[in-house]
C-alpha cells in the first residue's frame, strides 16, 4: 500500500481523531469497568463497518482482512483509566471524578480507530489481516492481556507479528523511541508488615516499635540495589505505601509497606525477592519483632524482536525521516501487559512522542499529564505504516532470540 502522508490525514481524519479522543478522555472507565467505552468501540466499528468481536468481558477485538489472505498483524490498544482527579485544568477534561486518562490510552484507542478507518477505506490496496486488540485492565494486575490471549485473540487467523504504540509525554510529536531485546522491565509488587509492640512512647523499652524497625528496614532496602547489585543491572526498589501508628504518644505496634520492585533479568528478580526477605527477618529478629511478607510477580520484561524491531524503525524513517526514530541504549523500567503478548508472537513496543513545545509536561500517571492532540496524526501515520510494512515482510512471524 502506498504511504499515507501526514497531510492526508489532517486533511480528511483529524477532525475525527480529536473529537474521538476528547470524548475518550471525557468519559474515562477504570479497569474492569469499561462498558461505556466497549460499547463506544463497538458503535465506531459498526459505523466502518469492520467485523469485531467482544472479548475478556470489557474488551473488543477487531478484524479486518484486506483485499486476499496473507499475514496477520496485531496492534494493542489499550483502553482503561486510572483512578486519580484530574488537575490539567482542559477544556475537555474528566468529567467522571475519581477517574482520569493519565496515560494516554484515549489515545491509544483514537489511533486504533484512525487506523481501521484508513485500513478500510484502502482495503483494496494491501492483503493480510490486521487484528486491533482494544484491551482492558492494563493498570491492574493481571491485566487484560492474557484473557484475550486464553480466549484466542492470537489465533484464527494466527498473529504472525505484533505491535504497540505507547505515548510518551517527554517525545516532541513525530519522534519514536524503540530499542532491540528488553524494552521494558519485570514489574512486582511487594507487600509487607514489620510488627512489633505497642507501648507508651515515654517508655519505648517497654515495647517494640514497629515505626522505627521500618525506618531501618527501608533504609538497608536501598542498599540491595546501590551496594549489592551491579550498576549495569538495572534494578529499582520504591515503596509508594508506609502507614502506621494511632497517635503521637503511642508506641506503633505495626507498620504496613507496600511498593514495587523492577528489574530486567530474571535471576536479578528472584535475588531481589529473596534478599528483601533476608533483611526483614534480620531487622525483625534483632527488634524482637515479627513479619509478614508477600512477594507478587507482576507483568513480565517486554522483549522487542531484534529483527522486527529494524523492519518497523526503518520504515518509520523511510516513511517520515531519517531523524524520526531514536535506538534508546537502556531498557525503560516501566511495564506494560503487551509483554505478554511479546512471550507468544515477535513483536515491538515503541513510544511515540506525545508532548508539548507550549507548555510543561508531566508523567504518566500524573493529576496534569496530557497528550498533545496534534500527535494524533503522527500515530495513525506510523501505525498504518508499520502494520502495512509487516504484512508485506518476510521478517514477521520470526522467533524471540
Amino acid at each position: 500500500m502506498e504511504h499515507i502522508s501526514l497531510s492526508y490525514i489532517e486533511e480528511n481524519l483529524e477532525a475525527y481523531l480529536k473529537d474521538t479522543y476528547t470524548f475518550l478522555h471525557q468519559h474515562p472507565e477504570l479497569s474492569k469497568e469499561e462498558y461505556e467505552t466497549q460499547a463506544f468501540i463497538g458503535k465506531e466499528l459498526e459505523r466502518l463497518g469492520v467485523p469485531y468481536k467482544k472479548m475478556a468481558k470489557t474488551g473488543v477485538c477487531a478484524e479486518l482482512t484486506g483485499s486476499e489472505p496473507g499475514k496477520t498483524v496485531l496492534i494493542r490498544c489499550d483502553i482503561d483509566a486510572l483512578p486519580i482527579e484530574e488537575q490539567t485544568g482542559l477544556e475537555y477534561a474528566s468529567k467522571r471524578q475519581g477517574a482520569m486518562h493519565a496515560c494516554g490510552h484515549d489515545a491509544h484507542t483514537t489511533i486504533g480507530l484512525g487506523l481501521l478507518t484508513i485500513l478500510k477505506e484502502r482495503k483494496a490496496d494491501w492483503k493480510g489481516t490486521v487484528k486491533v486488540m482494544f484491551q482492558p485492565s492494563e493498570e491492574v494486575q493481571p491485566g487484560g492481556a492474557k484473557p484475550m490471549i486464553d480466549e484466542g485473540i492470537l489465533e484464527n487467523p494466527k498473529v504472525d507479528a505484533a505491535i504497540c504504540l505507547h505515548t510518551n509525554p517527554f517525545l516532541e510529536p513525530g519522534k519514536f523511541e524503540m530499542k532491540k531485546g528488553y524494552m521494558l522491565a519485570n514489574t512486582d509488587r511487594v507487600y509487607l508488615s514489620l510488627i512489633g509492640k505497642g507501648g507508651h512512647a515515654a517508655a519505648p523499652q517497654q515495647g517494640i516499635d514497629a515505626i522505627a524497625m521500618a525506618g531501618q528496614f527501608i533504609a538497608g532496602t536501598q542498599n540491595i540495589v546501590s551496594r549489592q547489585t551491579s550498576p549495569l543491572d538495572p534494578a529499582v526498589i520504591t515503596y509508594g505505601t508506609v502507614n502506621g501508628g494511632f497517635t503521637s504518644n503511642v508506641m506503633c505496634d505495626r507498620v504496613d509497606i507496600s511498593g514495587t520492585v523492577r528489574t530486567i533479568k530474571t535471576e536479578t528478580q528472584d535475588r531481589i525477592e529473596e534478599q528483601i526477605e533476608a533483611l526483614l527477618k534480620s531487622v525483625t529478629s534483632f527488634w524482637g519483632g515479627s513479619y509478614e511478607y508477600n512477594y507478587s510477580r507482576g507483568y513480565p520484561a517486554c522483549w522487542n524482536d531484534p529483527q522486527l524491531t529494524d523492519v518497523v524503525a526503518n520504515a518509520i524513517r523511510t516513511a517520515f525521516g531519517e531523524d524520526k526514530v531514536v535506538e534508546v541504549e537502556n531498557p525503560y523500567m516501566s511495564g506494560d501487559d503487551f509483554s505478554i503478548v511479546a512471550n507468544h508472537v515477535p513483536s515491538v513496543f515503541m513510544y511515540w512522542g506525545t508532548g508539548s513545545t507550549e507548555k510543561e509536561n508531566f508523567p504518566w500517571h500524573n493529576a496534569k499529564y496530557h497528550v498533545n492532540l496534534d500527535a494524533l496524526k503522527y500515530g495513525v501515520a506510523t501505525a498504518v505504516e508499520c502494520i502495512t510494512t509487516l504484512l508485506e515482510s518476510d521478517k514477521a512471524g520470526g522467533t524471540k532470540a
